[in-house]
């Protein structure tokens, strides 16, 4: 077992918020990857204490890598992801360094503290990490609000859950709208305080873009990697990473490059580009503020300021996005004899070929302007993405960037890079396919 405290804990239940605030309903994409990567690796350097850094960075890079929509779908399901890829480290690195239960740096399957935080629901956390900061104890809170510290350990471990009054006597003592304690929002994360469209703080103004772990920023090979280079926000210093729908989503600390030059923090002093806070603290940075300089240590407890988001009632949650529609050209539907397949791009039945019930089919969709849409079925997504990469490389022979991505066979990249260049391309996508009976044709 390792040495394990309340400052262990605190950072894990923090960087779960994290994950589920950025994660919970949003596709998998390189933005969200980076982010669930780097709160991931914060965790596993408390679980994994004999682990060098660098092997942690690649751990979990690979699992942010490997996870599907699915897995990322709402607060409980991306617990579970994370529970899943964390007991599977702890038992690889169990074996790599060949201790035993008894041994230091042996992480329980079972037993370890660190597993029942990951069961935490959006309330529990969100208690846990209020009372965290604004610095209240257990004792303190409870005379705030007429109950005992052991009720308030029920609710945060999740074992109960307060009362109206007490809800409404929570809210006071840490000077934010009862809204955000109400019951309807005990199972949901709190996804605000992740996603922007701007920066939140008082002086947002522009940013400043830098790389993401790469000295030169002409070093992005592909639109997507292009898009996951840093924003340093000039007003107050907060990096961001900005995903496909121009959300804004705080980045947890790792080794890209940091501006020093831009907005100072005070005028005199440059903290923001210098002292990038851990997820150990209260976070994102850009919403809790210490009271004194950022730069300045205390041997109290900090307070950070309440956000003035936190002190206004929460908007109520976004609609749910309507189905795409069709685009260009819609071909007529086919009669598939079996494994017909509804295309969620053009919205209808596209030359399904015959193959065993249940088969999957991929489809690749180009068109461009003035040009209705060509589609073409293959097995896979890989032999789609083969199949695009070889069409668009044939406009791009004089672009070494793409020839060196597709020497390498980084068949995506090279779509990402043609479409990047070749802005007169309406489309050219592969398709996502929902298998359904013929029958219902």
């Amino acid at each position: 077992m390792t040495d394990w405290g309340k400052d262990e804990e605190r950072l894990v239940v923090r960087a779960v918020d994290v994950l589920c605030g950025v994660l919970s309903g949003a596709p998998v994409e390189p933005a969200r990857q980076v982010i669930a990567s780097r709160a991931l690796a914060q965790i596993e350097l408390q679980l994994f204490p004999m682990h060098e850094e660098s092997e942690l960075e690649e751990n979990t890079e690979a699992a942010a890598a490997e996870a599907t929509d699915d897995q990322w779908t709402d607060d409980a399901a991306v617990r579970r992801w994370l529970a899943g890829v964390l007991h599977d480290h702890a038992a690889e690195y169990n074996d790599y360094h060949e201790v035993a239960e008894g041994d230091w740096g042996f992480v329980d399957d079972v037993g370890h503290p660190a597993w029942p935080l990951l069961e935490l629901s959006p309330f529990s956390r969100r208690l846990r990490l209020l009372q965290d900061a604004t610095a209240k104890t257990g004792a303190g809170l409870g005379r705030d609000i007429g109950v005992g510290a052991h009720q308030l350990g029920h609710w945060a471990a999740g074992r109960s859950r307060p009362g109206p009054a007490e809800r409404k006597a929570l809210a006071g003592a840490f000077g934010i709208h009862p809204a955000w304690l109400d019951p309807s929002r005990d199972d949901q994360p709190d996804i605000e305080l992740y996603r922007f469209r701007s920066c939140p703080c008082e002086t947002a103004g522009t940013m400043t873009r830098e790389g993401l772990g790469r000295e030169e920023p002409d070093w992005y090979e592909s639109a997507a990697e292009q898009a996951g280079a840093v924003r340093w926000c000039d007003g107050c210093g907060q990096p961001w990473l900005k995903d496909s729908a121009d959300w804004l989503l705080p980045l947890p600390p790792g080794e890209e490059t940091i501006p020093y030059y831009g907005s100072l923090a005070d005028g005199q002093h440059p903290a923001i580009y210098v002292r990038h806070r851990s997820l150990d603290e209260a976070w994102p940075p850009v919403l809790w503020r210490p009271p004194h300089h950022p730069l300045k240590r205390t041997r109290n407890r900090t307070a950070y300021l309440v956000p003035s988001l936190l002190t206004d009632a929460p908007l109520p949650p976004a609609p749910a996005p309507s189905p795409p529609k069709p685009r260009g050209h819609v071909p007529s539907e086919e009669p598939a004899r079996a494994n017909a397949s509804w295309c969620l791009t053009c919205q209808s039945l596209v030359n399904a070929p015959p193959a065993e019930p249940g088969g999957p089919w991929v489809l690749l969709h180009r068109s461009e302007r003035r040009r209705g849409v060509s589609t073409w079925s293959y097995p896979s997504r890989r032999d789609a993405f083969h199949a695009a990469a070889h069409m668009a490389i044939l406009g791009l022979m004089d672009d070494k960037i793409a020839q060196d991505l597709f020497a390498d066979q980084a068949h995506e990249q090279v779509v990402a890079r043609y479409l990047e260049l070749n802005p007169d391309t309406d489309l050219f996508m592969v398709a996502e396919l929902v298998p359904m009976s013929p029958t219902q044709f």
